[in-house]
């Protein structure tokens, strides 16, 4: 294996490795998005229903912990857009590697077979000039 194709097999599994990293990152983001939705789903159903909604302390304490959700939830979902962006730029450099990769291994197997003509073609040069060296020898004994 040449050089160039062990190195584009490394290139390729470390791409593919970033690309199961970002499905991972993409993941935690939904389960963390997910929580930062039933946190404020848990908030609105205090505030709405309860003796505690009455009071003015709890509503402003409800009120900063639905905007710091909020915020985060904002934060969250720019990070997973970003994190999907990435993905798909990470599919198409891997489709990409793929591609290269099939060239460069169609390459060393076309190299691979002109070696091996090569070595056949030679071989069976050299038996032919060897006979063909051997042949008068052996014919002027027979006289």
């Amino acid at each position: 294996m040449s050089d160039r194709l062990r190195q584009i097999n490394r290139i390729l599994k470390l791409q593919r490795q970033l690309h199961q990293l970002s499905e991972w990152m993409l993941v935690s983001l939904d389960r963390k998005n997910q929580t930062l939705l039933e946190n404020q789903e848990r908030v609105l159903v205090s505030l709405s229903g309860g003796d505690l909604a009455l009071h003015d302390r709890f509503i402003r304490n409800a009120s900063r912990r639905l905007k710091t959700l909020a915020a985060e939830q904002s934060r969250v979902m720019a990070a997973r857009e970003s994190v999907e962006a990435g993905l798909q730029r990470q599919e198409r450099m891997m489709e990409v590697t793929k591609r290269q990769l099939g060239r460069v291994e169609k390459d060393e197997r076309v190299a691979e077979e002109k070696r091996q003509l090569a070595l056949v073609l030679d071989t069976v040069l050299t038996k032919g000039e060897a006979s063909l060296a051997q042949a008068p020898a052996t014919s002027l004994k027979r006289k």
